[in-house]
């Protein structure tokens, strides 16, 4: 498999980072990682620092998984940048102040491609699939488990969007 040329900006999950298995896999020249605080901090700072640093890197490629998978979403249709969401959490719970995705957050024609290993024990990734296939083209695996079993199945998934739409 070739490195990916574009550059990528991976938005990790809750209680995670830039040292997680999924970001480490990725096999990309040009790749970023910001580890952020999710649990103290609201959903308008969250916002506002994710809109800042895609501002500041440009990415041509968004990747989130989990939480980061949610913000994904989110910045992949206000900034009109394609994304790869892998097992995301469409209805945070862990605060009060984050909506779920909704139709309006899934609406429109900014490519995006979900990642779904099926083994989830911590979300449902059933009701995922039904929530975003209409929406998107949407890879499932049987197994698998939330940290992905398989991180390394996003590099065709990124070769597979570099050459479709950033090429």
């Amino acid at each position: 498999m070739n490195l990916c040329k574009s550059k990528i900006l991976f938005l990790h999950g809750l209680d995670s980072s830039k040292e997680s298995t999924k970001y480490h896999a990725i096999e990309a020249v040009k790749k970023y990682c910001i580890d952020i605080d999710y649990r103290n901090l609201n959903y308008k700072t969250v916002e506002s620092f994710y809109h800042d640093i895609i501002e500041k890197f440009k990415p041509d490629l968004l990747i989130g998984h989990s939480l980061g998978g949610y913000w994904a979403l989110k910045m992949s249709q206000l900034h009109r940048i394609p994304a790869i969401i892998a097992n995301p959490s469409l209805n945070p719970d862990f605060r009060n102040d984050y909506q779920p995705i909704n139709e309006h957050d899934l609406e429109h024609d900014v490519p995006q491609i979900a990642y779904i290993e099926l083994g989830d024990e911590v979300l449902d990734m059933y009701a995922t699939v039904a929530q975003l296939e209409s929406y998107m083209q949407v890879e499932t695996m049987q197994g698998g488990h939330h940290r992905l079993e398989h991180p390394q199945n996003l590099n065709r998934l990124i070769e597979y969007m570099e050459h479709t739409f950033l090429s």
